[in-house]
């Protein structure tokens, strides 16, 4: 496996994995590859992004994308979004995505949402993310 900088070819491939991943167990979502291309599409082309691919056979098996953004306290690395193919989790593709992360980086902090309760909670807390229990995520139906 090697992992390097996504280019902009890779994105259609991030997006078929995407798709896949999110529209099964547990998230059970409705992306079809062609909405979730022009969701990370918008990642690939917002300022201070960075994109991680892990690449195994010249083929995407996961992807790390993200933002470096300025901070009170110094630079911030938001994970707008990580995904590792179904079929390929548990076998340390994400710890070694946000390992290459978090050797290259010049940003003092890394930080990200997730769901509760689902695997990715997990995963984030045994890779050193701690819970901010002062913020709170809110939404709102128009």
């Amino acid at each position: 496996m090697e992992i390097r900088l996504c280019k902009e070819n890779d994105v259609k491939a991030c997006g078929d994995t995407y798709a896949k991943v999110f529209n099964d167990t547990p998230w059970n979502e409705a992306w079809t590859a062609e909405s979730a291309y022009a969701y990370l599409s918008d990642f690939y082309h917002t300022p201070g992004f960075t994109g991680l691919v892990a690449v195994e056979d010249e083929e995407v098996i996961g992807f790390l994308f993200g933002v470096k953004r300025k901070w009170w306290s110094g630079d911030e690395f938001f994970i707008n979004e990580m995904c590792v193919r179904s079929d390929q989790q548990n076998k340390g593709i994400g710890k070694a995505l946000m390992e290459y992360l978090i050797g290259t980086t010049d940003a003092e902090t890394v930080s990200l949402l997730t769901d509760r309760g689902l695997p990715a909670e997990n995963f984030y807390k045994r890779n050193g993310f701690k819970e901010i229990e002062r913020l709170m995520f809110m939404s709102r139906n128009i």
